[in-house]
């Protein structure tokens, strides 16, 4: 190992790193001195902090000093200074529903934690934010202690408008807001406001990165008409929607702050609020027409600065009609809107591609997108990439059905295929819809019990909604 330059050693631990192999690192760190700092900042740069314990065992290291490797005393520095990304409260596993599960994040000890001793924090995550009546101390302490953080995660919550301006009203360096579900535990509720009024708070003019996952209505309304945010003010944005959603909180945040946009990631989400179940259904052609007018009518077209765009939720979303390309109709749609000639990537995202899939792609109109691709501004795209999360179509049959698909941009040699992770048929997690039957909360609750700003409002929908999934898990 000693024959190794630093470098290589730095870069196969970086490698291991980005496969989020956390097991080989951990064995990275007792194979030689020369691997433990590398490998050491890998291991702590994120934190999770769940129940008490965790916190104490956590805090308990802070102050600790750094363990010493002998005859190199200076080699480690403090835990707290390898920190970037403190995670309070991580999403539970699917089909998981105990009370106050491993989702949950015990705010009152909070204020153990001394941010001081983590001067490179950056990244704060809530997987799931209380209202600041069950915690108010701990949430004061929140937004006032936290100040060196520049992207704040909240996951989940339902909150009223002052307790978003509390948390909010805080943070000075803050450049990157996220407003969603929880990435691993997708159906399920991520941050609504409930109540009267709206949050009387305005984003600092810093935050230029901000992502919503099926917007509630309520916030965009507080961002958009509002003045939550100013038109100028963001350069990167991604916007998640529901297939046979309402489309207005999505074209009105589009049209309120497209034309100054870098990058640019919007599609479907995966599912949340998707009950495969019979009730009242948005029409098809309504959505369709209404997904279609969405970037018909935004202010792409006077975007000149775009450099990167990323369609999310390609797969599949109904196996039983895969030769029609209506509910994805809205891609082409998009592109045609596109007017920048600074583009540089198109990214066509897939979170899964089942071997059912194989033989053909054929609910996206390739033909359409290829000749976008190959005409007008799109021409100069120096990449095109079709990236899929989890897929059981191996990289090589894939990277061959893609090319047949697109050939005008094979032949400009523009392509690219990325497959994160091959997953077995037996190890797939989640059963393909085979019907489209989407419902929104709204849809599912019965009666409202107020009148928001422009938009009806439900005191009950969330418990509505988590019992509705238990009865399904169980069934």
């Amino acid at each position: 190992m000693k024959r190794l330059p630093q470098e290589i050693i730095d870069e196969i631990i970086d490698a291991v790193a980005s496969g989020r192999d956390v097991r080989t690192l951990r064995a990275c760190a007792l194979t030689c001195i020369s691997w433990v700092p590398r490998t050491r900042r890998h291991l702590f740069s994120t934190i999770t902090l769940t129940e008490p314990s965790t916190v104490r065992a956590f805090v308990s290291r802070l102050y600790s000093p750094p363990t010493h490797i002998r005859l190199r005393p200076n080699l480690l520095p403090p835990v707290g200074h390898l920190v970037r990304h403190l995670r309070l409260g991580v999403p539970i596993a699917p089909n998981s529903h105990q009370d106050g599960g491993p989702y949950a994040f015990s705010f009152y000890t909070i204020e153990d934690i001394n941010p001081s001793l983590m001067p490179n924090l950056t990244t704060l995550s809530i997987a799931e934010i209380p209202e600041p009546h069950f915690y108010a101390s701990a949430i004061q302490w929140l937004y006032q202690g936290f100040k060196s953080v520049k992207t704040l995660r909240l996951s989940k919550g339902i909150l009223a408008p002052e307790t978003l301006t509390r948390i909010l009203g805080g943070f000075p360096r803050l450049s990157s807001l996220q407003l969603t579900y929880p990435e691993a535990y997708r159906d399920r509720v991520g941050i609504r406001l409930i109540g009267e009024g709206i949050p009387r708070v305005r984003l600092r003019h810093g935050v230029q990165h901000l992502v919503l996952g099926v917007p509630d209505l309520p916030i965009v309304e507080w961002l958009v008409q509002q003045g939550g945010l100013a038109r100028t003010q963001l350069t990167s944005l991604s916007l998640l929607f529901q297939p046979q959603d309402d489309l207005h909180a999505v074209q009105a945040m589009l049209h309120h702050c497209s034309r100054t946009l870098t990058e640019l990631s919007i599609g479907y989400a995966d599912p949340p609020y998707v009950l495969p179940l019979e009730g009242p259904l948005k029409g098809r052609k309504e959505f369709v027409q209404s997904a279609q007018d969405l970037f018909k009518y935004s202010s792409l077209k006077t975007n000149t600065s775009l450099r990167t765009l990323r369609i999310e939720g390609c797969e599949a979303i109904e196996h039983t009609r895969p030769t029609r390309h209506e509910l994805h109709s809205w891609i082409p749609a998009l592109l045609q809107q596109i007017r920048s000639g600074r583009l540089e990537t198109v990214t066509l995202a897939f979170r899964c591609l089942r071997q059912i899939d194989s033989s053909r792609l054929s609910w996206i109109d390739w033909a359409a997108v290829d000749a976008l691709l190959a005409t007008g501004p799109l021409k100069f795209v120096r990449r095109v990439e079709v990236e899929v999360e989890k897929s059981e179509i191996q990289r090589g049959q894939l990277l061959q059905q893609v090319a047949a698909l697109l050939p005008l941009v094979t032949r400009r040699g523009s392509l690219r295929v990325r497959v994160l992770k091959e997953c077995p048929s037996s190890q797939w997690e989640r059963e393909p819809i085979s019907e489209l039957q989407y419902m929104t909360l709204m849809d599912c609750v019965d009666p409202p019990v107020h009148q928001g700003t422009g938009s009806a409002v439900y005191a009950e929908e969330y418990e509505y909604y988590q019992n509705l999934r238990m009865e399904m898990d169980c069934t």
